[in-house]
């Protein structure tokens, strides 16, 4: 079921700052050749961070301008996981890096793989948990991070209404739906 194709051959048609494209001519698993484009780019993570406030549950989400869409776009907070970085590592390095909230763990809820057709990245979703602090944002030169608090049902209502489109948010929300007990934990 996890059969991988022959590539032939593959030549690096652009080298980008976060991503590469390469031409493939690949033998298929079911015998046929063909020529694909790939963009090669490094895993990421997406992150569910919840806190407390008055009593209540929050979410913890991102605000971001995204330039394939060339729009903001609201999601759970996310990054690329720089190189030597495990999936936990680098989910507590972004939450505190974008959100100012160090959390002390973290746990893989799924692994996600969009646009297969053409990409090869991995989003590890996690939950954080054990909020352990607050601090300073510290963005990257070329980003800039609005943080939105919503409950459970606020997130509800954004993805119903299309304001929150983005797979890891709505595949996160679906996994809290799925699992009512977890959400009675946090």
């Amino acid at each position: 079921m996890n059969e991988k194709g022959d590539i032939l051959s593959e030549k690096n048609t652009f080298q980008g700052a976060i991503f590469d494209v390469v031409d493939r001519q690949i033998k298929t698993p079911d015998g046929l050749t063909v020529r694909r484009q790939v963009v090669l780019h490094g895993d990421a993570v997406a992150f569910i961070a919840p806190v407390h406030i008055d009593d209540q549950l929050k979410f913890v989400l991102a605000a971001e301008y995204r330039a394939g869409p060339n729009a903001e776009r609201i999601s759970f907070p996310a990054g690329l996981i720089n190189d030597g970085e495990d999936p936990k590592t680098a989910a507590l390095r972004e939450a505190a890096e974008e959100t100012g909230l160090h959390y002390d763990s973290a746990e893989i809820i799924y692994l996600i793989s969009t646009s297969e057709g053409f990409t090869n990245e991995k989003t590890y979703l996690m939950l954080l948990s054990d909020l352990a602090g607050k601090g300073n944002k510290k963005f990257d030169k070329d980003e800039f991070v609005k943080t939105k608090l919503m409950t459970f049902d606020e997130l509800e209502e954004a993805i119903l209404k299309h304001q929150i489109t983005t797979a890891p948010a709505i595949i996160g929300y679906q996994w809290l739906k799925m699992h009512p007990e977890i959400l009675k934990q946090l």
